[in-house]
Order: C-alpha cells, then structure tokens, then sequence
C-alpha cells in the first residue's frame, strides 16, 4: 500500500510540472494505464460573469473515440487537493470549499466523439477572497455505462489563476459610505438626528460595481483603538470611549436585491451625552462576515466621534410657567385642564372644548434661552382631535412675536404617539407661544404633552 501512495504521488508530482497549461487553466490527466485515457481542458476566453458567479467551460478528452453513447458521473474530490497542498505536490495554490463549486452531475459522450463539454460553475465572491492567488480544484469520474472501465485513479485536477477570471476592477469590494477610515464629527448639529430618546448617526454600507442579489454583512463597534488614537492626537485629550451599553447598534445589515447600498444608524441615549457633557464620546463602528462579495480592508470602518458640549440638550419645559388663552371648562387643574400639557406624563392630556382654530398656549421663562426642538404627543382618544396645523413664536417681551418654526397637515396616526420637531429659525428668547390653528376636524382639541428643548 505505502509503495502504491508513493508510485501515486511521483506520479502526480510528474503530472503537475509536465501539464500543458491553456488559458491559466492547467489539466493533470490520468494514468496510462486507464483503459479510457481523460484530459481536463478549458477555454478561458469563453468565460461568462454574472453578480453572482464565474463559468468555465471544461471539455472532458477521451484517448479515442467513444464506441458507443455513454455517461460519465463527476464527483467533486476536495479532499485530494487539500492532502496534495498538505503534502507540497501541490504549491503556491489554495483550495475552496465545497459550496463555491458546481458542475453537471454527469458527462455524456456521444458515439464516435472523443470529447464533451462542462460548464464549471465558481461563485464569484469565492473567487474574490482569493483574488491574486491561483486555487485548485479536484473532480473525478466514475460509474461509467455502457460498458466502459476507469482505471485508477480517477481523479483529475485543474488549478485556476483567480486573475484569469477577474479583473481588479471586478471585485465587489464592500465598504462604510461615510468617511470609511476617517472620523465622524457629530457637532453642532452636524451629522445627526436628534429624537426624543437620544441622536442617531446615519452611517451606510456601500457595494462597489453593479448590484447584487440581497445579502447580508455583520457591523461592529469598537473602543479598542481610542488610546492609541488619542495617544497619536488624531482624537482629543478628553475622549472616551463608547462602552457596548451606552449606543445600539444593528448587528446585521441586509443590502436588498438589486441595490448597492444600505443605510443604518448608531443610537446614543440623552443621559449617556448628558454625564459626559464636557467631553467627547467615540466608537469606531466596522463591517464583517459579509455573506456575499468581500470587504475592502482599507474603507471597512468609521469613528463616530461626538461633541458632547454642542450635543447636549436639555427639557426646560419644567422651567416654563403654561397659561393658555382657551382652558378646559373645569380650569387649568381640572382633570384635563391645560396643566395636563405640560405634566411629563402621557397618560394625561389637555382637552379643550369648542375648538375654533385659535388656541394659543404660552409658556413663560425667567431666562433667555435657545429652544432648538420640541414634543407633542397625541391624545388618547379620536384621531380627529389630533393637533393638524400650528406655528411657534418666540418672543423677549411678551408682546413682539418671530414665528420660528410653522407646521401643516401634520399627523399622530398612533394614540399617545410622541413626535419631535426640530425648530426651523431657532433664536434665543424668554417667551414661547404655541398657536393651534387647525385640527384634525372635531370641535374637541387633545393634547397629551408639550415638552420643550433647549440646545446650548
């Protein structure tokens, strides 16, 4: 047996540094012995590219004409080529998995023919991660009909030269659309959103060339690198890094059929900015494990890096005293009296009877102060009594109002649903007054709170 393994690996060592090459595609044919002598061939210049896979045409020799039709199957023998990488007959070559291969499951000869064709069939983003690097395929043929015996070993090899397949300019590299290997600067509201739980960072995921099938990639975020970049002075002094429960993140990212890209974003909580208010917060956020195409290692990654002291806000409704111009029938205390707009509780509201379109609400602080966004949170009850159209002024006496922010055909389809408003001229005043000019169509107004927001 050891002197059959050894016979076996001269020959194929012999078969590997004698084989014509064609095309970048090198065939190892069978031993003489075989009573059907087969040569694996291909024809590079007939290759076919799709999104998702590269084929090859493969043509399959006999020594002379087949007698009779017959078939051939093909098997996929992987585990040959990785004993002949391990062993050093095979070099300066890898191996693919199974699944990047696919191939009819026989082969038919027709009578007189000595030789049938095959498309071998490579997933392209196989051949991607490999790209630069020559790999190696092994298939075999058995159970042969009609008749007709194979020798041993049946095995054939065929190594590839990925560059053969594609071109540099193929690779459906895979990167973060924003600032990939720079640094995200949220500030002064500057590359976020703002919602009433926190600010959202908008980042994506880019796809290089055409569009692709759906696919998946994994997305990270990382504080591992923040010393070392604050050591450098690429990050400020006083930053500090994200821990894994202070932002969320999507942990996985599907690219939709036909579309090169996909938006996601990182979530950072008020009372996360709010306790590190003189300093800077940073994550670098990473793509990974893409099921599909391959990731570019040098644009896979953004750091978010967030201002914290031109982030923060605050809700200074508290600070306000409310009156309105129109109050519930049983008074401002009533049970939904206009003092229920302004409690920081949702499961109250302010209902005014009577509605005409000329409600005002007005709250009054002891300072200046710059609201950059407000709350309004529906009611509990008809969707008709919804706020529909309104507009904010602002004002330092109390009697010189600017409108600074307008609204109209606005809509809460959910009860208590909670929506934010971010001021559209915002200034620094004292006064603020609220001017309901239209509802959804009942004679009832319902609110269930206004909150107010001030940026520093």
């Amino acid at each position: 047996m050891k002197r059959f393994f050894y016979f076996f690996t001269m020959i194929l060592s012999y078969c590997q540094f004698m084989a014509c090459s064609k095309d970048n595609l090198e065939g190892f044919g069978l031993l003489e012995n075989n009573p059907v002598q087969v040569i694996a061939e291909g024809g590079g210049k007939d290759l076919v590219k799709t999104n998702d896979y590269v084929q090859v045409p493969m043509k399959v020799k006999l020594s002379s004409p087949a007698s009779k039709t017959f078939d051939v199957e093909l098997q996929l023998n992987t585990d040959t080529v990785t004993k002949l990488i391990g062993s050093g007959v095979l070099k300066d070559v890898v191996t693919l998995p199974n699944q990047a291969f696919s191939f009819p499951n026989v082969v038919k000869f027709q009578y007189g023919a000595d030789t049938a064709s095959f498309l071998l069939t490579i997933s392209r983003t196989e051949i991607e991660r490999v790209y630069g690097k020559k790999f190696a395929l092994s298939y075999k043929l058995i159970n042969p009909g009609k008749g007709n015996q194979l020798g041993n070993p049946n095995s054939v090899i065929v190594t590839l030269d990925s560059k053969s397949l594609l071109t540099a300019t193929d690779i459906h590299y895979l990167s973060v659309t924003n600032t990939p290997g720079g640094i995200i600067l949220a500030s002064k509201h500057n590359n976020y959103e703002t919602t009433p739980s926190g600010i959202e960072i908008p980042i994506g995921v880019s796809l290089a060339s055409f569009p692709s099938k759906w696919f998946y990639v994994e997305v990270r975020g990382t504080r591992d690198s923040i010393p070392n970049w604050i050591t450098k002075k690429i990050l400020p002094a006083n930053t500090i890094g994200l821990q894994d429960n202070e932002f969320s993140l999507s942990s996985r990212i599907q690219v939709a059929g036909n579309k090169s890209s996909a938006n996601f974003n990182i979530a950072v909580p008020w009372d996360v900015i709010a306790k590190n208010k003189d300093k800077f917060l940073a994550v670098t956020v990473y793509l990974k494990d893409p099921t599909l195409h391959v990731i570019d290692p040098q644009r896979n990654y953004t750091t978010i890096l967030i201002d914290c002291a031109n982030v923060v806000e605050f809700d200074v409704t508290g600070e306000g005293t409310l009156t309105v111009n129109r109050d519930n029938d049983g008074g401002p205390n009533a049970g939904e009296g206009s003092l229920k707009l302004v409690d920081n509780r949702t499961d109250t509201k302010f209902l005014q009877g009577g509605f005409t379109g000329d409600l005002q609400c007005t709250l009054t602080f002891t300072r200046t102060l710059k609201i950059g966004a407000y709350t309004l949170t529906s009611g509990n009850d008809e969707i008709s009594r919804d706020p529909k159209s309104w507009n904010l002024e602002g004002s330092l006496d109390g009697t010189n109002w600017v409108v600074i922010d307008a609204r109209t055909n606005e809509s809460f389809p959910n009860r208590l649903e909670t929506r934010r408003f971010n001021v559209q001229k915002p200034g620094s005043y004292k006064f603020y007054r609220l001017n309901i000019t239209e509802n959804v169509g009942n004679r009832l107004f319902q609110c269930s709170e206004w909150r107010m927001i001030e940026f520093l």
